[in-house]
This record gives structure tokens, C-alpha cells and sequence, in this order.
């Protein structure tokens, strides 16, 4: 495990953060370029030079990553069996599908196998038998959900092979900010992450294995523009926090992702966050809604009545977002879970949130006040919630 204490970030604002480094001017190739570099250095550290090594890569930017892990291992004379989990039609980058060409062109000690369905690995476990080391660059940290096939299959191949397992930014299946896995995922003997430790491996050392957390040349600028400046959680990989944190609503600490592309900063929250450990959420976002965004609001009840299915979430133009506001709450209950929270300060006044802003479903005009959904389900899982105007009530 990683033998430093390490700030912990989630996915999404690690997301951010790769976002944000866009804006001022950072290439993705060039963070591409130094998290496959500090891999393959990692690899060679541990393990030694003209290593036998099974890569498994992605469509992604994580595939990305570990296609140039390969270019930089093939200078220590390693031999690698790239087998590419998808159709190269369907590589998403322009970075990624840079290194793609590249390796395509380094024949002579590298061969790639095209999976595309589950047949397509057969004969996998005989080049895993031979390897000295495999590469897990299948998804990282952008999975949602359970693993689909062929994923589903080879990390199981992965697993079962015996071989040491290094994994690029998290392993292939889990959930790197909730730490859950849902069905398969791969078991590393190493994981590689890059900039910060992520949040749900603090409760997955089973398959994290030993932890490092690599700079790939993000400044602190970046990552403070993109997220905030506010506390964050730090305890060593594996150990529970001394305090027990609370949810808060990101736009509250100067996050902007408020409909429209603003933050809500609260003093009194601010003040907290020097005090205890508080994680941002945003369900909106974690519901798949952009931002900016178009407002909405509750037609026919409150965020009870929307989780039991008799109300709905409707934005200005009409559109039904009742599934994405249910789903963004699910996911903010399973970071809950995960990290044992027990309060939340949801913002005011927000369907999504604490306090909504609900249609009566007789006319747009009549308001009445509830619970958004995500106050409501968490509500309904013992966790008490408050909103910013209530913080001298104790959660």
C-alpha cells in the first residue's frame, strides 16, 4: 500500500481536472504520454527488463495510456501480446488512436489480437501462462456499472492467471470512487493512479493491491480551478477516517456546476469545511446532466413521489430528466455508503437536492415545498439531511 499519506479525489472530479488542464493549454497527448511513461517505468522497477507482457487496452483514453506504456517498455527489449478489447473503428480519441497507429507499426516484437466478442479470446490463457506481468488498460476510471462482455470475461481470464497484475488508473471493473464492484473486476497487484488517490479505493484494497500515485504534470492551479480550494480527506489506503464525513452539494463549495454553469459558495459551509471532512456531491451530474443545464421541476408531488414513480422531473423545454435525477441520487447514496455518512447539507431550494422548487400539477404557477430526490432517498436510508439554511441544526 502506499506508504504516504494521499489526498483522495473522486472520478468526476478527477474528470474535471482532465477537463480543466484542456483549458489552460495542457495537451492530452502529453498527459497520455506521461502516465503510459510512468507506467512502464513503474513496470521496469518492479519487475525487471525483456519481460514477457499481455497488455489488455481499451477504446479510451485508459487504452491510450497503456498503449504507450507498450512503446516505452519496448525500449527495455520487453516482448507484448496487445490484445485491443473492442473494434479500432471504435478507439474515441484522437490521442488514443494516435498511439494506436504507432504500435500498429512495431511488429517485430508486438502482436495484436482484436477482441471483439467472447470467442475472439480463445487462446488468451496460453500467452497469460507464458507473461511475466500483465497490463490491465481496459477502462480505468470512467466504468458505470456492471462490466459488460467481452470485459466481463477477460478480467476474469486476469484473474485466474497467477501472473502479476499492474492496472493503469484503476482496475478494470471497479468503481474507483465508491470502491463497489458489480459482478467481475480485475484483482491488481498494482495499481498505477494518476494525480490523486481515488476515493473508492480506500475500500478496496482486495483488488487495488499496493497503490501509487503518479504525477503526470498536473499543477495545482488546474486542479484548484476545476474542483476548488477546500479540504480534503487523508488517511493511508485501507484505514477508515478518524471523523466520520458528511455529503455536501459541490456548488455550495465553489464547484460551478449550478444549472447555470455557476456556484452557489456559502460561507457557513466553507467555515464547516475547515472543520470536518465534508465530500462534494453534484447528482445532477453524477446523473448525467451537463452543465449548464436547463431548470426544472417536480410536476405532481416531491422526490418521495418521484422514486415511488407518481411524480415526475420536467425541465424547461419540456423534457422528462425524472430517470437522470433518480439515477444521480442512487449514486450519491452509494458514496454515502460507502464512506459510512451519516448527514448531508443538500442545497436549498433544488429539485435535485434539499429543498425543491415543486409543481402541484395543476398549474406552473403553484409551487409547493419538498424534499428533492436526493434528500428524499437519503432520507429514506437513515441519513439526515439540512440544507445551507439550516446549519445550526446539528447532522
Amino acid at each position: 500500500m502506499l506508504g504516504v499519506k494521499a489526498e483522495a479525489i473522486t472520478a468526476e472530479e478527477m474528470a474535471k481536472v482532465d477537463r480543466k488542464a484542456a483549458e489552460f493549454g495542457i495537451p492530452s497527448i502529453l498527459l497520455m504520454e506521461n502516465a503510459g511513461g510512468v507506467v512502464a517505468r513503474i513496470i521496469t522497477e518492479k519487475f525487471g527488463t525483456k519481460l514477457k507482457v499481455v497488455v489488455f487496452v481499451g477504446t479510451g483514453n485508459n487504452g491510450g495510456d497503456g498503449l504507450v506504456a507498450i512503446r516505452h517498455l519496448m525500449s527495455k527489449r520487453a516482448k507484448v501480446n496487445v490484445f485491443l478489447i473492442g473494434d479500432p473503428g471504435d478507439i474515441r480519441t484522437e490521442e488514443a488512436h494516435l498511439n494506436w497507429n504507432v504500435i500498429q507499426k512495431m511488429r517485430q516484437n508486438v502482436k495484436i489480437h482484436v477482441v471483439k466478442s467472447i470467442p475472439d479470446l480463445k487462446g488468451v490463457a496460453r500467452y497469460l501462462k507464458r507473461a511475466d506481468v500483465i497490463i490491465d488498460a481496459m477502462l480505468g476510471t470512467g466504468l458505470k456499472g456492471p462490466l459488460r462482455e467481452p470485459f466481463a470475461s477477460a478480467a476474469r481470464l486476469v484473474n485466474v492467471s497467477k501472473v502479476p497484475v499492474v492496472s493503469v488508473d484503476a482496475p478494470t471493473g471497479l468503481d474507483p470512487s465508491t470502491g463497489e464492484v458489480h459482478g467481475v473486476a480485475v484483482k491488481a497487484t498494482c495499481t498505477v493512479t494518476f494525480h490523486r488517490m481515488k476515493m473508492g479505493f480506500l475500500k478496496a484494497k482486495g483488488y487495488v493491491g499496493e497503490v501509487i500515485v503518479a504525477d503526470i504534470g498536473i499543477p495545482p492551479e488546474v486542479e484548484a480551478a476545476a474542483i476548488g480550494k477546500r479540504r480534503r480527506l487523508r488517511w493511508r489506503v485501507g484505514e477508515a477516517p478518524k471523523e466520520i464525513p458528511k455529503l455536501v452539494s459541490a456548488c455550495l463549495l465553489g464547484v460551478n456546476c449550478r444549472y447555470n454553469g455557476q456556484n452557489n459558495l456559502n460561507e457557513k459551509v466553507m467555515q464547516l469545511a475547515a472543520k470536518e471532512v465534508l465530500i462534494p456531491v453534484c447528482p445532477e451530474q453524477l446523473g448525467g446532466l451537463g452543465t449548464p443545464r436547463e431548470p426544472m421541476g417536480i410536476i405532481g408531488g416531491g422526490g418521495s413521489e418521484v422514486l415511488d414513480g407518481k411524480a415526475r422531473v420536467i425541465n424547461e423545454s419540456g423534457r422528462n430528466v425524472t430517470e437522470n435525477l433518480a439515477r444521480g441520487a442512487e449514486e450519491v447514496l452509494k458514496i454515502a455508503r460507502s464512506l459510512g455518512v451519516k448527514g448531508a447539507i443538500l442545497k436549498a431550494r433544488s429539485p435535485s437536492c434539499g429543498c425543491g422548487k415543486i409543481h402541484d400539477g395543476t398549474s406552473p404557477s403553484r409551487l409547493v415545498k419538498g424534499d428533492g430526490v436526493t434528500a428524499a432517498l437519503l432520507k429514506r436510508n437513515g441519513i439526515q439531511v439540512v440544507t445551507e439554511d439550516d446549519l445550526d441544526r446539528i447532522i
